[in-house]
């Protein structure tokens, strides 16, 4: 396989766990009302798959507040139909 999609699973884990050890991510987790409304979000949650939006939101706080701004409010078009849950 491409050596390029093995160094992107890797950036993309060692981003994820990063971000999960922020208190502004701990914070977000122990929030019930965020969590419902991320797991409704497709659209959110695909974006954090993303490597490159990883990224962003560890470097920037306008894009950790537009982040949870996106979460609780969704275009209808990026809220996850009931058979993709």
């Amino acid at each position: 396989m491409n050596m390029d999609f093995y160094r992107d699973a890797l950036d993309h884990r060692n981003l994820s766990e990063e971000l999960h050890r922020t208190p502004w991510w701990d914070s977000l987790m122990h929030n019930d009302q965020f969590k419902n409304a991320l797991q409704r979000n497709g659209h959110m949650r695909v974006q954090l798959a993303d490597t490159s939006y990883l990224k962003k939101l560890l470097r920037s706080e306008q894009e950790r507040q537009s982040f949870i701004e996106q979460v609780f409010h969704p275009a209808p078009e990026h809220l996850a139909a009931p058979d993709e849950d």
